[in-house]
């Protein structure tokens, strides 16, 4: 006996193979049967249904953002240093305390530098 094509449906002719755990397809078996439907028919529904979560990765793509961070890890570095030092025992002196104060200053123009650049970004120029 011939089966006739339904006609007004799509024709399917891609086919796709997953693998799952038993308990997965315990639950998946659970919800189409709950749905009155078939297991493709569900997975079909799902895949139609569902609004997909788009994650968006920012890539700034820019030579201040680049040497700002650069300038950043050297400053990490520097207060790295300083910190060893500190922890090392031996007391404050003038130049250590101007350097301390000099890593701040550039940490903070940094900051205001990336502020500016991302603000470009954002649309807050």
């Amino acid at each position: 006996m011939t089966r006739y094509k339904k006609s007004g449906f799509p024709t399917k002719e891609r086919r796709v193979t997953i693998r799952m755990t038993e308990v997965q397809y315990e639950v998946l078996t659970t919800y189409a049967e709950k749905a009155d439907m078939t297991i493709a028919s569900y997975l079909r529904h799902l895949i139609v249904s569902k609004v997909p979560t788009v994650k968006y990765e920012i890539v700034f793509n820019s030579k201040e953002i680049l040497k700002i961070f650069s300038n950043l890890s050297n400053v990490a570095g520097n207060l790295n240093q300083i910190a060893h030092h500190l922890n090392s025992g031996i007391r404050w002196s003038d130049e250590l305390r101007k350097e301390v104060t000099d890593n701040i200053r550039e940490v903070r123009q940094m900051r205001k530098d990336l502020n500016e650049i991302t603000g470009e970004y954002r649309g807050n120029s």
